[in-house]
């Protein structure tokens, strides 16, 4: 058994300024000091070693901490943790499916037999410590026999430490008690016996260890000298793939704007990637800065002026094909935005992308090429910004026609998004049509019909005459009888004309309003 534990040191400090982009601030050389509480009395709560040279302690008030000189203070955000440890499961998932998400910033991971791949153990621990350094942490990495020992040795030891098997007691040995995160009552007890490292803690007698403290103290004991073995627990995977930020200054351009959305998808795209999935669905809130009175209107301002209030602004995005490509997501983002901007300041922005299976598809060689549905989507939603989604009728302007259940000749109303649902209907009803198809004049020719009896013997339309060879009909049709603006009713012929280019089949029709006889169509 093989296992590698990546830790990352003063982890609610790193996940704050992980969310910078482009880092404006670094772990490794600035003092930072995260805030956690009310508005009214907040605390430090973690701090990097930088912070501590420069005397901050945990517990400190934020004006405590503002007297210290270039410490940089941070709010704490329960969202920008989550997402930091999401990113480091990313991270571990690249070397090893089998990992433990064993407590926030820390990470334990399967890497039995994977010596042929990897290298050797001390090349393993360089190659997961380079890898998360890429990803934006600072981290402690360990290799060991066992998960426990891997844990506490990442814990308590910078860099990168290989502990081979066997050797697990002497290399704990100088590790203090305080990494076993025990409870404030076992750790004075230990102290007032005088251990305080993993080498006394290992030494004492473990009968009288055990009547005094119980199987806890036995088990940290064994912890001690890295004799517990265990299986992992399997981190589950977030059925979510969402990242957030929250800006220090409202963004009112969307240029700028599109920046951060890049940023963003980029890193949500790179984790559907890695396992081998595509997004359908976009969804995008962002965070407003409203003022009450700004938005109020006919009413009382006085009492709320400068009071804040949140808004959000919300967008959906849903697209006929999975993708992974992150450039296509932002250039629709971008064109839905300038078509439906925000009404204020935004502050805060959230994309959220919902797994679909990788669409696979194999073309044929007799099929004519189709346009690709990334490049499909752009065009339809330039078409948009440009002539708009819907007319005076609300109906929509760009998208997918669909024929309606209606008798009304060319009845049919616009999809925005053609869906499977639509393709397979759309395919069984192309497969029920007849051989012939018509190709039909819009606006219909106008025609001057000759009759023998009640039926056409010669059409004239478009400067010459067609003798009629064969004529069927007529087929009387009428619909809508309830809508008098509406009102429609014609008789329609099917005829074999003879022209000068050859004979053809045409439907002729009668408005029997008007008297008005047209060419509405040719049979191809």
């Amino acid at each position: 058994m093989l296992f590698g534990c990546i830790h990352v040191p003063d982890f609610p400090v790193q996940a704050a300024l992980h969310q910078d982009s482009p880092p404006q601030v670094s772990f490794a050389t600035d003092a930072v000091a995260v805030l956690d509480g009310p508005e009214s009395l907040l605390k430090v709560f973690a701090c990097n070693d930088k912070a501590r040279d420069a005397r901050i302690e945990i517990g400190m008030t934020k004006l405590q901490a503002e007297a210290c000189p270039g410490v940089v203070l941070r709010k704490r955000v329960g969202e920008h943790e989550e997402s930091s440890q999401a990113a480091l499961l990313d991270c571990a998932c690249d070397f090893s499916p089998r990992l433990e998400s064993t407590c926030p910033g820390t990470v334990i991971v399967d890497l039995t037999g994977a010596e042929r791949l990897l290298g050797s153990q001390q090349e393993m621990g360089h190659k997961l410590a380079a890898h998360t350094a890429a990803c934006g942490f600072t981290v402690n990495v360990a290799i060991a026999a066992n998960a426990d020992t891997a844990l506490y040795a990442a814990r308590g030891l910078p860099g990168v430490t290989v502990i081979a098997e066997g050797e697990e007691r002497k290399r704990l040995a100088c590790l203090p008690v305080e990494v076993l995160a025990l409870s404030p009552e076992m750790l004075d007890t230990l102290d007032s016996w005088g251990i305080r490292n993993f080498k006394a803690l290992a030494a004492l007698p473990s009968i009288p260890l055990t009547q005094r403290l119980g199987q806890e103290g036995l088990h940290l004991q064994r912890l001690a000298r890295g004799e517990v073995r265990r299986e992992l627990v399997p981190a589950e995977v977030s059925p979510s793939f969402q990242e957030s930020l929250e800006l220090e200054e409202p963004v009112e351009l969307l240029e700028p704007l599109g920046f951060v959305l890049n940023r963003l998808l980029d890193e949500v795209m790179s984790r559907l990637i890695k396992r081998s999935l595509a997004t359908d669905h976009l969804q995008l809130d962002l965070g407003l800065e409203v003022h009450l009175d700004h938005q109020l209107q006919g009413q009382d301002a006085a009492s709320s002026a400068g009071t804040p209030n949140e808004s959000t602004h919300q967008r959906t995005l849903k697209f006929p094909l999975p993708t992974q490509d992150s450039k296509v997501l932002l250039k629709l983002l971008q064109l839905d935005l300038a078509a439906h901007p925000p009404p204020a300041p935004v502050k805060k922005i959230t994309v959220e992308l919902f797994p679909a299976r990788v669409r696979l598809t194999q073309a044929g060689l007799f099929q004519p090429l189709a346009p690709e549905p990334a490049k499909l989507e752009i065009t339809l939603a330039r078409l948009r910004a440009a002539v708009g989604e819907k007319d005076e009728q609300a109906r929509g302007r760009v998208g997918f026609p669909l024929v309606t259940d209606s008798h009304r000749p060319d009845s049919f109303h616009v999809l925005p998004s053609c869906s499977e649902k639509d393709r397979a209907s759309g395919k069984e009803t192309l497969e029920c049509l007849p051989v012939l198809a018509l190709r039909w004049f819009r606006p219909p020719l106008a025609a001057w019909v000759e009759l023998k009896g009640e039926r056409p013997a010669a059409v004239v339309f478009q400067g010459q005459k067609a003798k009629v060879l064969e004529a069927c009909g007529p087929w009387r049709s009428s619909g809508e009888w309830w809508d008098r603006s509406g009102q429609w009713n014609r008789e329609e012929w099917d005829v074999a004309l003879v022209l000068n280019q050859g004979s053809g089949l045409y439907r002729i029709f009668r408005d029997k309003q008007s008297g008005q006889w047209f060419v509405e169509a040719m049979y191809d």
